[in-house]
């Protein structure tokens, strides 16, 4: 017998025709019958684990069970790892511009050593005198007229933080540096110049409190605020929004904004140079 044979007594077998017949077990009864041949059957099983490849398969590629699959997992795990270093390059180099900002700042609003009399200048004009944020019992000692140049300061343009009537007027004889502003609930505290956020956080007795380092030593006070919109270290623009009205500190006894402008170190009245 060739080859030939023995494949057509192969295929023969395979379309040979069998009767599956399903009888009553207590009767003997025939319930079902199904004519079947082993092609068919192939073909039938066939095409069963055909299908149930292409659903395994959907399932992993449009639902969640992707996540088990070996080695997923690790690349987005790798890929949220780079993401995550990468920021947090970003935010080292943040903080270390800031840090040098603020300890340039530090050398400004201080002075230089005891034995250095040359004091370097926030702007460009290195004549101006440092600020000096401590001289509350100074300022009590001496007339403002006398160490305040006010016509020097009038030649610039300072916008309005906070329209609204005052409820307490600048009075350095009882320590009240600046004037108190009230406004809307949840209204924007703006920038009066352009300039760098030097402080940006909370104290007892001011609350949320906000200064910005303007040119030609120029200082602006936002105090009492409900919260800080810019942080220390930030550049911000004339009327930009820095914060939100509030009531926080100790000091204060309803919302309002206290507003304070400091030259050359000394602080002086808002009301001579801006518009409330």
């Amino acid at each position: 017998m060739d080859e030939h044979e023995l494949t057509g007594k192969k295929k023969d077998k395979l379309k040979q025709n069998y009767r599956l017949v399903i009888l009553d077990d207590e009767t003997l009864q025939e319930v079902s019958t199904y004519k079947l041949s082993l092609l068919n059957l192939y073909m039938l099983l066939s095409s069963v684990f055909v299908l149930l490849g292409l659903i395994i398969i959907l399932l992993f590629v449009f639902t969640p069970l992707k996540t088990f699959l070996p080695g997923y997992g690790d690349v987005e795990a790798n890929k949220q790892f780079i993401e995550l270093t990468q920021k947090t390059e970003e935010l080292e180099n943040d903080i270390l511009a800031m840090n040098e900002y603020l300890e340039r700042s530090k050398t400004r609003l201080v002075g230089t050593s005891e034995g250095d009399s040359r004091i370097e200048s926030f702007d460009e004009n290195p004549s101006n005198i440092p600020i000096n944020l401590d001289l509350d019992q100074e300022y009590t000692n001496r007339s403002p007229k006398k160490i305040v140049n006010k016509a020097k300061l009038g030649q610039y343009y300072l916008l309005t933080p906070l329209l609204g009537p005052i409820s307490a007027e600048f009075d350095p004889n009882r320590k009240h540096f600046g004037v108190d502003i009230l406004g809307p609930k949840n209204s924007a505290v703006k920038a009066i110049m352009d300039g760098y956020v030097i402080s940006s956080d909370w104290t007892l007795e001011s609350g949320n409190t906000i200064a910005i380092q303007h040119a030609n030593n120029i200082v602006s006070f936002y105090k009492h605020n409900s919260s800080l919109l810019k942080k220390a270290g930030s550049f911000v623009q004339a009327g930009e929004a820095i914060a939100i009205i509030g009531n926080s500190g100790t000091l204060s006894d309803g919302p309002h904004l206290h507003f304070e402008l400091w030259y050359n170190g000394h602080p002086v009245n808002p009301t001579e140079f801006i518009n409330f």
